[in-house]
């Protein structure tokens, strides 16, 4: 997946929009103020977004070379995802995993911030 494709899938979906907290090569999605995607700067994709706990193995595991613990993120919930290259999880896996991402944001809100 291009990084423009998953930007716009990140703002298509409610409530979301972009922040560059660090700089203009940091670009983030969040909701209410919450980040749910950590969409670096250029091409190739990649892009940090948060799992189900049970889920941050299942990704590391099927996806090696692609999948791990990203810098400065929470090791047990967030995964760093290289998108391109062979073996690299494809275009609807990474919308999942952004779309999963975004669930997880959303229901940790108080109920008026949700969008």
């Amino acid at each position: 997946m291009e990084r423009d494709a998953a930007v716009g899938h990140c703002l298509s979906l409610p409530g979301a929009y972009l922040d560059n907290p660090w700089g203009p090569e940091q670009t983030v999605a969040k909701v209410s103020g919450k980040i749910f995607a950590f969409l670096g700067g250029d091409d190739p994709l990649q892009i940090a977004v948060k799992n189900h706990p049970e889920m941050v193995d299942e990704w590391r595991t099927r996806y090696p070379n692609h999948v791990g613990p990203g810098p400065y993120l929470a090791n047990a919930t967030w995964n760093y995802v290289r998108a391109s290259g062979a073996g690299a999880p494809d275009d609807d896996e990474i919308r999942e995993l952004i779309e999963d991402s975004y669930a997880l944001v959303v229901a940790s809100l108080p109920k008026s911030k949700r969008p």
